[in-house]
């Protein structure tokens, strides 16, 4: 029996980001920086703000320290940075939907956000679409201080949400995520598409289909 969800949130409630859109491209550009380069160095540096370590203002403006144009970390640019990422967020509806029907009808389960997200964006995204309300615990990668798909973010968040991994579902789009949470013994749904969500998950918790791997 399903108790405990762990969901994902790019590639599942939301487009991901970096590598879906042009925001990282919009960056390079504007601070004369090369584009396959600064997506490269995000990609490396992205764990120091998933993690909390660092603010994602702060990475950004190191990154593109060594470009053409003023620093990235005056008011003026951060606040051109919150705009150029908040207008690249799609929310995929239908899973937002599928998830608050999922929780009228088994209020007894626990959904938790397990999320890999600077606590920046994951709360600008909240101001605008409102998604920890589908949640009753945040267990991002900011909170844990950990990054999937390490091992230690898993356990961290089980025994942080009192969850046995028998019994939680863990929702991701990324097999490599997804590999790990099945060695722990949790059971798992591959989004491999926003639909698959929209369509399986109900059914999954309520043990219709089977879970899913890629």
């Amino acid at each position: 029996m399903i108790r405990t969800l762990f969901v994902d949130a790019g590639g599942v409630l939301y487009n991901n980001i970096n590598e879906e859109t042009d925001f990282l491209e919009r960056v390079a550009d504007r601070y004369g920086a090369n584009r396959a380069e600064i997506a490269r160095r995000v990609e490396a540096s992205a764990p120091e703000y998933e993690s909390g370590r660092r603010h994602v203002h702060q990475v950004l403006a190191r990154l593109v320290a060594d470009g053409h144009r003023p620093p990235a970390d005056t008011p003026t640019e951060t606040r051109w940075l919150d705009h150029a990422y908040l207008g690249s967020v799609r929310p995929y509806h239908d899973s937002f939907r599928a998830l608050r029907e999922l929780r009228q009808e088994r209020p007894e389960v626990t959904v938790v956000l397990t999320n890999n997200e600077a606590e920046h964006w994951d709360r600008l995204k909240d101001e605008t679409y409102g998604h920890f309300a589908l949640f009753d615990m945040l267990y991002s990668s900011w909170r844990v201080g950990r990054v999937k798909p390490a091992l230690s973010f898993f356990t961290a968040a089980l025994h942080g949400c009192r969850a046995t991994a028998a019994e939680t579902l863990l929702i991701d789009d990324r097999a490599t995520v997804l590999r790990v949470g099945a060695e722990l013994g949790m059971h798992t749904l591959h989004v491999s598409t926003p639909e698959v969500f929209a369509h399986r998950l109900g059914r999954t918790v309520r043990g219709d289909v089977l879970p899913s791997m890629p």
